[in-house]
């Protein structure tokens, strides 16, 4: 779980940074809205590169294992984080800047396209795991909050220590330095683990770890509803997730007057009742199904929505930290079960490419595009309503993906390799 918390924290810092400053500093402009839009751009140029990653790791990881494909995630998210730290700015290379920045960004989607499916399976893929699969998948799902908490801490803490101008011009860089550190101990964690139980098996029945030559067209011959019901319902924690936390986050800050340090703190706080949520939601989905707090958590979410904008826009931080933390304790519901629901949507042999894949399509879909597009339709529309519309709309498509897909296994079912 180390590993996977790394590189959440190294994702999600590359978010909060291009909410908060890297918009004037790699897309200057004599506009702010405009230099924020590219900047919340960049952060989605990953996403797009997320299915790429998802494929070509899930297609590793199917073949050789999950364990080496995890270690190489974590060693190109390091590489790509710590470089951003040491980036000329546009006002030192000029268009160079932009173009290197993308590029990074598009190095950490690759990574993190390959993290999640393998990091869910080292866990629920493990002997000993059936009767705790929901919650064990939870605590790989809480990854993402405590990364963004580790993020958002230092960045808070980083700011506070010295001025906004000094933060503005250097010090935003000590956070992405920093992160070389939390990867040199991530990878001699990961790399002292064992491989999970259920592939061994796989293994150990076909004799040759090339189980399956390619596993992405496996996936779609064996299971191609479960591929399109995982699409739908990470549309769902994807969506809702980056608006709260990316969006939302710039809204307090450069739209409500919020400042840096406590637009970080809401949604810190915020941070932390979601992974509590998350936890509880998994280990409830070891009692009654995975479905029921799964519902719970999405229509919650998307009836909320419309309560969020404008309890920020009250200028009253208790009431705008209401609205952060009740928005992700109900994403928090909806993300909690998903990652053990996911893995039992696939069998064995392409469950790696088929978790990655239809995570990572709904996170360019939920993820990539919602934080822009929310820019542009308070830029349109100079209203939060159309923009909490849109975020309903997509929690409807995920409710009824959860609700009408045939599950491929029960969460009683002991044994993994049965999908």
């Amino acid at each position: 779980m180390v590993g996977t918390v790394i590189e959440w924290f190294d994702f999600n810092l590359f978010g909060a940074m291009a909410a908060l400053v890297l918009g004037p500093l790699f897309f200057p402009s004599d506009n702010p809205l405009t230099s924020t839009l590219l900047s919340l751009a960049t952060f989605g140029v990953a996403f797009v590169a997320r299915p790429f990653g998802g494929v070509l790791f899930g297609h590793f990881g199917d073949r050789y294992g999950r364990k080496k494909a995890l270690v190489l995630a974590l060693l190109m998210m390091g590489v790509g984080t710590f470089a951003i730290g040491l980036l000329p700015t546009y006002a030192s290379i000029g268009i160079a800047a932009p173009i290197l920045l993308v590029t990074l960004r598009l190095l950490q989607g690759l990574a993190l396209g390959g993290e999640y499916g393998g990091a869910v399976l080292m866990v629920v893929e493990h002997e000993g795991a059936a009767k705790r699969r929901g919650l064990l998948g939870a605590w790989m799902g809480s990854a993402s909050p405590i990364g963004y908490i580790l993020s958002a801490g230092l960045i808070a803490i980083t700011s506070a220590l010295m001025p906004e101008d000094a933060f503005n011009s250097w010090g935003w860089r000590v956070p992405f330095l920093l992160s070389a550190v939390m990867v040199i101990v991530g990878l001699y964690i990961r790399m002292s683990l064992e491989e999970s139980q259920a592939f061994k098996d796989v293994v150990e029945q076909s004799k040759t770890p090339e189980v399956v030559k390619i596993p992405f067209v496996e996936m779609f011959k064996r299971y191609p509803r479960s591929v399109f019901s995982s699409i739908g319902a990470a549309l769902g924690i994807h969506a809702g997730y980056y608006l709260s936390i990316i969006f939302a986050l710039a809204y307090a800050r450069n739209d409500v007057g919020f400042s840096a340090t406590s637009s970080l703190v809401m949604v810190l706080i915020a941070s932390v009742f979601y992974f509590f949520a998350i936890l509880a939601s998994g280990h409830i989905s070891d009692k009654v199904g995975r479905r029921a707090p799964m519902l719970v958590g999405v229509i919650g979410f998307a009836v909320w929505v419309f309560a969020l904008f404008p309890l920020i826009a009250t200028h009253n931080a208790l009431l705008a930290g209401l609205g952060f933390s009740v928005g992700l304790i109900f994403l928090g519901a909806l993300f909690g079960p998903m990652s053990t629901w996911l893995a039992e949507l696939f069998g064995t042999q392409v469950r790696y490419t088929g978790i990655s894949f239809g995570y990572t399509i709904a996170a360019v879909i939920g993820g990539g595009i919602t934080p822009a597009l929310a820019v542009a339709l308070m830029d349109r529309f100079d209203s939060t309503i159309p923009i909490s519309v849109f975020a309903a709309a997509i929690a409807v498509i995920a409710f009824l993906t959860i609700l009408f897909t045939r599950h491929g296994l029960s969460h009683k079912e002991e044994d993994l390799n049965n999908v």
